[in-house]
């Protein structure tokens, strides 16, 4: 019989050999990132890991939900559905939003989630070099500080409702390479570029325009020829060509979804995304 639980560590080892059989790139230590983020909820059978999901509460209204997966041997029994039944049930009142496969797409239609756009993931095996692209007269880019947590924090949250200050402190703990952009003394956008799966990931890319976030990208980016690099963005950011154009092709485009009220972005706009799963 199949048994719903709390997802912990000792679930991380048997989650990410999931992962691998699907071909997802996700690392042991990336599981582990998210998880410390956020909660899960796993399927076992007999003691075996079948199922999993993560969801993560980013402040009072707005939550995401990522990470489902069932193993081949429990697919069409409704293990699925039991494990986001489950986050929603423990997400009950928030805007709930995530990144669905095509395959998963009519599941998320029948919990009640409606498309609102999609997601491009580019990415290159080996990023060529570049010409840059330089901030407008009047800005500066520079290495993000921990004294501007706060500031960050809010940034973010202007570009899509989620309150994550543990997921910024995370960053700029943990992260490669967190770049702020300064206008007249006042920051203005931040970019992030972290380890993740088979090499780097540039996300979350927050700003206001698409100028300024093709000067972000660019300067996160400089010195990774040779490299793995990733990056997902909406198909309505408007980067999309100039990913291509670095040689960041388009791989993959799943549909963005949510069970709630849409932000309405305040200012701020989300070019570069943490993650899929987490948004």
């Amino acid at each position: 019989m199949v048994e719903l639980k709390t997802m912990n560590e000792t679930h991380l080892a048997e989650a990410c050999e999931l992962t691998r059989r699907l071909n997802w790139p996700h690392r042991y230590t990336d599981w582990q990132q998210a998880l410390w983020l956020g909660e899960g909820v796993v399927a076992e059978e007999n003691g075996k890991l079948l199922g999993t999901t993560l969801f993560w509460r980013w402040g009072r209204d707005y939550a995401s939900l990522g990470l489902v997966i069932v193993a081949d041997e429990a697919q069409g029994k409704g293990t699925g559905k039991a494990l986001v039944q489950a986050a929603l049930t423990a997400l009950e009142g928030s805007h709930v939003r995530l990144h669905a496969t095509e395959a998963g797409k009519g599941l998320y239609e029948k919990l009640g989630f409606v498309a609102t756009g999609q997601v491009s993931q580019h990415q290159c095996l080996q990023l060529t070099a570049f010409s840059s692209v330089l901030p407008v007269a009047g800005s500066i880019l520079r290495p993000a500080r921990p004294e501007d947590s706060a500031v960050l924090t809010t940034l973010d949250t202007q570009a899509h409702g989620q309150v994550r200050p543990r997921l910024i402190a995370m960053l700029q703990k943990n992260a490669a390479r967190m770049l702020v952009l300064e206008e007249q003394g006042s920051v203005s956008g931040f970019a992030c570029l972290r380890r993740f799966g088979r090499g780097y990931v540039a996300g979350p890319v927050i700003c206001r325009d698409l100028c300024q976030a093709k000067a972000l990208v660019s300067e996160l980016l400089s010195g990774l020829e040779g490299q793995f690099v990733r990056m997902d963005t909406h198909t309505t950011s408007g980067l999309g060509s100039w990913l291509s154009h670095l040689g960041l092709h388009e791989v993959d485009r799943p549909t963005a979804m949510i069970r709630g009220t849409p932000w309405q972005p305040a200012g701020m706009l989300a070019f570069g995304l943490m993650s899929q799963a987490m948004g």
